[in-house]
Order: C-alpha cells, then sequence, then structure tokens
C-alpha cells in the first residue's frame, strides 16, 4: 500500500500534545511513542499527565535529555466515564488539559487514545466548530488492494446518530481530507447503504444522496455497499458512526480470523508448516504493515478548529509513534484551514435561491434552522447542544 505520510524529520514549530492517561496500556507505551517519534521523525511532544510518573518512565527508556516536554494533569478520564459529564467535571484532566494547549497555541494538534466520546465532546467544548459544521467526524483509512492509496471512510464512531445534514457535511470533509492528505483532485465519494439501487438506504441516507448530486464540489457518486469499501468504487465512503464503528470493528476481526487460521493450518502437518514458512515474510508484510491500524496510529477527528487524532484504545507504542507523525503532518498541510476554506461550499449551498430552497424541501426546515437571521452559531452556543445524547455517548 502507498505511503501516507511523510517520513522526513518534521519541520513544524509547535509540538504535539500528547494524552499520556488515555488507552488501555497505560502511561508507558504513549511515553515510548512519543521517544519514538523524536528519534525517528524529529517530531517534538507535550506529554500530558502526572509528572512525576511521566519523568520516570523517561529515565527508564534512557530518554531524560531528550527536548520533550511534559505539562502535568492530575486528573483522568476513564472510558467508563460518561463523556459530557466528565468533560464538564474534571478540567485538570490529561485529555482536557492537551486540548487546552492546542487551543491556546502552544502545541500543534492532540492526539489520545481514550475515551473517544470525551475526545469529542472535549473538542467541541474546548476548540469549537468549524463554520457550518454539526458535528465532528472520525476518520478513518481503509486499505485497498495492490499499492494504491487508502480509502477514507467517516463516520466511524463519533455520532452514533446523523441526520442527512451531518452526511452531507461528512461528505464534504471527507473529500477534502482525501484530497489534502494525497493530493488528489475530486475523489469519488459515496453513502455506505445496503444495496447500490436508489431506492435502497434509510430516509436518511436518500435525502443525503439527493442533496449530494446538486453540491458541485463533491463528486458524488452514489452508494456502496459493505463489500465496497476496499475496492476502486469510491475514495470516499460516508456512513454514520454506528455503522462505521461496526464495520470498521468487523474488519479489523476478519483479519485477525485470517491471521488465527493461517497459523492453526500451519500446526495441522509438516507440509502446511514448511508452505506457512516459505511464504511467512508475506504474511507478515500484508497482516503487519497494510491491516495493521499501528502503522497509521490515529484517525483525525474532522470538523473541530483543531487539529486532533483518535488512536485505538489498545495502541501500543508503535501506534502512538505514527498516530504523532499524522498529527504532525495534518498540522504542516494546514488540514483546518483548507477544510474551512472548502465548507464555504455549504454556505454558497444553502445561501442560492434554487439550491437553497431544493435543501430545504429535501432536509425539511430542521436543517435550516437558527439561520433566517443570519446570526452564526457560535462556540459557545454550540457547547452543550444535544447534551442529553452526549451523555449517552
Amino acid at each position: 500500500m502507498a505511503e501516507i505520510f511523510p517520513t522526513s524529520l518534521s519541520k513544524s514549530n509547535l509540538p504535539v500534545a500528547v494524552d499520556v492517561m488515555g488507552g488501555d496500556r497505560g502511561l508507558g507505551v504513549q511515553v515510548e511513542g512519543a521517544v519514538q517519534a523524536f528519534k525517528e521523525f524529529g517530531v517534538i511532544s507535550i506529554m500530558v499527565g502526572p509528572e512525576q510518573n511521566i519523568k520516570s518512565q523517561l529515565a527508564s527508556l534512557g530518554a531524560t535529555d531528550f527536548p520533550l516536554q511534559i505539562k502535568h494533569a492530575p486528573e483522568v478520564i476513564t472510558m467508563e466515564e460518561s463523556p459530557a459529564r466528565a468533560v464538564r467535571k474534571k478540567a485538570n484532566s490529561s485529555l482536557c488539559v492537551a486540548y487546552q494547549l492546542v487551543n491556546s497555541g502552544q502545541a500543534s494538534s492532540i492526539i489520545s487514545s481514550g475515551n473517544s466520546g470525551a475526545m469529542m465532546v472535549a473538542g467541541r467544548i474546548i476548540c469549537g466548530l468549524l463554520p457550518g459544521i454539526e458535528r465532528p467526524a472520525i476518520t478513518a483509512l481503509i486499505p485497498v488492494v495492490g499499492n494504491r492509496k487508502p480509502n477514507v471512510v467517516l463516520d466511524v464512531g463519533a455520532n452514533v446518530e446523523c441526520n442527512a445534514t451531518h452526511l452531507i457535511q461528512f461528505a464534504i470533509m471527507g473529500s477534502v481530507y482525501h484530497i489534502t492528505l494525497f493530493n488528489t483532485s475530486r475523489p469519488r465519494v459515496a453513502l455506505l447503504s445496503n444495496g447500490s439501487e436508489v431506492s435502497k438506504g434509510t430516509d436518511v441516507i436518500r435525502s443525503a444522496a439527493t442533496a449530494l448530486s446538486s453540491i458541485k464540489s463533491v463528486n458524488y457518486i452514489g452508494y456502496v455497499e459493505g463489500r465496497d469499501v476496499p475496492t476502486t468504487k469510491a475514495e470516499v465512503i460516508v456512513c454514520d458512526g454506528f455503522v462505521g464503528n461496526v464495520m470498521l470493528k468487523s474488519m479489523e476481526g476478519a483479519a485477525h480470523l485470517i491471521g488465527a487460521q493461517l497459523r492453526y493450518k500451519a500446526q495441522l502437518n509438516w507440509l502446511n508448516g514448511l508452505k506457512f514458512m516459505l511464504t511467512q515474510n508475506i504474511y507478515k508484510d500484508v497482516f503487519y504493515k497494510d491491516f495493521d491500524y499501528t502503522a497509521h496510529g490515529g484517525a483525525p477527528l474532522l470538523g473541530l478548529q483543531r487539529i486532533a487524532v483518535v488512536l485505538h484504545g489498545s495502541s501500543d507504542a508503535r501506534a502512538v509513534k505514527n498516530g504523532i507523525r499524522a498529527a504532525d503532518s495534518f498540522a504542516k498541510k494546514n488540514l483546518v484551514e483548507r477544510l474551512a476554506n472548502e465548507l464555504v461550499a455549504i454556505d454558497e449551498f444553502h445561501n442560492s435561491d434554487v439550491d437553497g430552497r431544493l435543501f430545504s424541501s429535501i432536509l425539511g426546515d430542521e436543517a435550516l434552522e437558527g439561520e433566517e437571521d443570519g446570526e452564526e452559531k457560535t462556540a459557545s452556543s454550540s457547547k452543550f447542544r444535544r447534551g442529553r445524547e452526549l451523555d449517552n455517548e
């Protein structure tokens, strides 16, 4: 599969804020990943968490002389906590302090292996959303056969329920993300559905499809099915976070199943074992480089006014290292600024006499709620919007 992020030393002036208290494997792998990111890529991190614990881990790695920074944060948001409630009550948590560093301009971006719901809520509250965006989306890269660039899929977990407006916004952000990451032009965008026919899908999907067909800045091609996600039918696949998360983890489980079954077959007899041994390097190349999420590190949370990268909860040091590299790369590519510029298409679409009426008739008055008086939605007004839903995420 084609290389995604540059391997040359970073020229970014700002460090990456690392929430070292996120994730299932503890502080150690987070600090180790930050050390590896500096060794291999020259990317400097601000490690956010209990200061003494971080210093002890650096000492054990022989990295006390490295130019890595530490920001003390005494509190932790656990995986079990309600995201909205935890963010409101734990302003001194490692996640919130890391976001504050980014929002104040002391860090270029944030990465976290912790509670993804809390990461979304904290990002909305502390950094705010881009103009015209109602929900941020977690964006994943799915490998495609050969040396082709991976496909972009969003949302894969930030929003369990979405309306048509959200899907349209995801489509625009996903398209810009693909263009920014791979220097492409007009990637094909599709909605994930239960069939390719226009009659398929839910009311929300069909409404989004009708609207996307009229947005010139999006190269919308129609529906794709689950089996089409890792193919060349479309470069950007859009769905709600519930479907996307189930799909992503199903693909992860399928990859583990294939690997485990190959090892099982190799143990049945000596001939199978010999065949497996002769092809082992190929299997390692496929499963460790192409299908392993740790090779990419994490998924950006698109739609925020700052760069945030969500890592897998069980991320190891390799995943953290590559997540730091990804966040630094997004900062250097001005991902947020490019997204903000392209999202003007939403305003143009809403403000057009013809398209605006079409959009309103398709999505209903709720989609345009708050726009009649011409006032912009501020970050403060959207902080606790849909708070009850966020408490349940």
